[in-house]
């Protein structure tokens, strides 16, 4: 826009509301020195900024009447959480549902987060007993989790570490790095620890086999009385691997030093054709489709008009490809909006 265009009232109005509602969800869970100055600074540059912010953030403060609703459950809330009867009359029913949305984005980012790694200690990966088939889980530090059917896994993040316990069947893992917390995956009480690199772990009859595709990690051996919390814990007995290399580690309670073998791409092709998968969809309601894409992936879609969640999709693709996604669906008169790296807000264009 040329700077000597003024912005249209609505269109600053709804950016000024956008800001706000971004800086009242930011206070609320993450705020550092320097986000305090530039709040202080946006406050500052315009006298509506101080309005729509204090309109945004006694909004906040009436919201826990989702906490019962999460975005995996639904795309919409439970309509008996918007009982305007909870609120003390204080907004009707549109407004409350007006007023989530324009919050809704951030939120969804983070009721997600809360069902993967959470503060309330350990949490599972899969819902089930296990994985009933391909699941991809995107970790609170970006690190990715890819469980085969038939796995589970359990998280178990805190400031100083982090660890995934592989309970069952395989799964891959997709490091991202971080000096000051070592990634420590442990099967069979067996520790495989990397910093950050790509790698497979499968749990077999009477031993752990693991896969290095990308970068190094270290491999121990099985503790006889207690699982490795680290691999620094097992001294001597640490083995490193590089990508290329597998490691077979004997889990009885006689453990010997792992099995080492350097293995072609064509053969870790074939051990890994499983993470091959696609969500194949064939005139399937996009309400559905979403939920697919946002149980797989840290970055979330949002259906802010209900007019478009019946619409019928049919695609195949990556579980990770959000982008190939809603340019497809931009084709189908439906609009795309990016706000910022972690959600995307889809309406009709015909509603604007």
């Amino acid at each position: 826009m040329n700077k000597e265009t003024p912005e249209p009232d609505e269109s600053k109005k709804a950016r000024v509301n956008r800001e706000a509602s971004q800086w009242v969800v930011k206070q609320s869970y993450s705020y550092s020195p320097e986000e305090q100055d530039a709040f202080f600074d946006w406050l500052a540059d315009e006298p509506d900024h101080a309005e729509a912010y204090a309109s945004r953030q006694k909004t906040w403060k009436h919201l826990d009447i989702l906490a019962d609703w999460r975005p995996e459950h639904s795309l919409k809330p439970n309509p008996d959480l918007l009982d305007t009867t909870r609120t003390k009359g204080i907004f009707s029913a549109t407004k409350v549902i007006k007023l989530v949305l324009s919050v809704a984005a951030v939120l969804a980012v983070m009721f997600a987060g809360w069902q993967i790694v959470g503060n309330s200690g350990p949490q599972k990966l899969a819902q089930g007993a296990f994985a009933e088939a391909y699941e991809r889980h995107v970790l609170e530090d970006g690190s990715v989790v890819e469980l085969n059917r038939g796995a589970q896994a359990t998280v178990d993040f805190t400031d100083g570490s982090r660890r995934v316990n592989l309970d069952l069947g395989e799964a891959h893992f997709s490091i991202a790095k971080d000096a000051e917390r070592p990634f420590v995956v442990v099967a069979q009480g067996i520790a495989v620890q990397a910093m950050g690199t790509v790698f497979n772990v499968q749990i077999g009859e009477d031993s752990v086999d693991v896969l290095v595709t990308e970068g190094r990690v270290m491999v121990g051996p099985k503790l006889i009385d207690e699982p490795a919390l680290s691999v620094d814990d097992l001294g001597a007995t640490v083995q490193e691997l590089s990508a290329g290399q597998r490691a077979v580690v004997d889990s009885s309670p006689y453990a010997s030093l792992p099995k080492i073998e350097t293995i072609s791409e064509i053969e870790i092709g074939k051990e890994l054709t499983w993470l091959n998968q696609v969500l194949d969809f064939t005139a399937t309601p996009l309400s559905e489709v979403v939920l697919e894409f946002n149980r797989r992936n840290k970055r979330k879609i949002v259906i802010e008009d209900p007019s478009i969640e019946d619409r019928a999709v049919t695609i195949s693709l990556q579980p990770d490809n959000i982008d190939g996604f809603v340019s497809g669906l931009e084709l189908m008169n439906i609009e795309v909006e990016r706000i910022e790296d972690s959600v995307i807000v889809l309406r009709s264009k015909s509603s604007r």
